[in-house]
């Protein structure tokens, strides 16, 4: 059993790093990627403990990096790239300064959308761009009003995930915010990693809110810079799992997987959860 998406309190998790490597040896999982959001500090962390005394199978170093491709925004999985110049890279966008501004302009961008849209927010509501995400802060201030339950469908009123996907990538939501020029291309992502002796996946393609997926996809492979998809998550059902991977033994694409764990963040995606078999790395990741 493997895990190759997950993620820890260097992003949006809420286990340290050598928990998380706990938790996995714990669950027996052979191969493990810890990928946070647009960082790979674990990583670094771990050059200065011996990781074996807490995990003992395979580590790959990985981060799920925001982009855009035609205009939506998308995460890549990224793996088994050299750390210490894509760190360089990493900080030339995402170094900690950046990331405040980008996250308070995005904060009153989607307060000024509020606005637009007659949803209502409260007069009192403030941002703390070091401990919050902006779409968070905004989600659990729309739904304490119950008359902006009239713009929202129900699921997506009822989940914070939903919620993100809709403002991040549905063109059609009323609270959809432009993010393509926030973020790196998808293609300048995957010349960076290539470059750096990495391996580029395309994840969780029904996370996103498109209007076709299959054209979608036909259309960020054909640009030649994906190495494979992320054809198991836990929010896949079984027939979209066969689905991808169908897809991949059809265009010659690698296969990766994961849970998606975001410690006790997340209770609907568990690490480990899913029976991902060691073997379907052995093409493309060697120690």
């Amino acid at each position: 059993m493997i895990d190759l998406h997950c993620h820890t309190t260097n992003s949006d998790g809420t286990w340290s790093t050598i928990e998380l490597l706990k938790k996995s040896e714990e669950k027996g999982i052979e191969a493990l990627s810890i990928t946070d959001h647009d960082s790979i500090a674990s990583y670094f962390e771990l050059d200065n403990v011996d990781r074996h005394k807490y995990y003992s199978g395979k580590l790959i170093v990985g981060s799920e990096i925001n982009c855009v491709f035609d205009d939506t925004k998308i995460e890549l999985l990224a793996y088994d790239f050299n750390k210490e110049t894509v760190q360089e890279w990493l900080d030339s966008l995402y170094g900690k300064e950046n990331v405040k501004n980008n996250f308070i302009k995005e904060f009153n961008d989607m307060v000024n959308i509020c606005k637009r849209n007659n949803i209502k927010l409260s007069n009192s509501l403030l941002y703390n761009p070091d401990k919050e995400y902006p779409i968070d802060v905004i989600y659990y201030d729309v739904i304490k009003n119950e008359e902006n339950k009239k713009y929202v469908e129900e699921d997506v009123w009822n989940s914070k995930s939903l919620f993100f996907r809709e403002c991040t990538s549905n063109k059609k939501f009323i609270l959809y915010r432009d993010f393509t020029k926030d973020y790196p291309q998808a293609e300048d992502v995957a010349n960076i990693i290539h470059k750096n002796g990495g391996k580029v996946f395309l994840a969780h393609l029904f996370v996103y809110k498109l209007d076709n997926y299959n054209e979608f996809l036909d259309k960020i492979v054909s640009y030649g810079f994906l190495d494979g998809i992320e054809c198991y998550h836990s929010d896949f059902n079984i027939e979209q799992t066969n689905l991808l991977l169908d897809y991949c033994k059809k265009n010659n694409l690698y296969i990766s997987g994961g849970s998606d764990c975001h410690g006790d963040r997340r209770h609907d995606r568990v690490l480990g959860e899913l029976d991902i078999r060691l073997d379907i790395i052995k093409d493309w990741y060697k120690e």
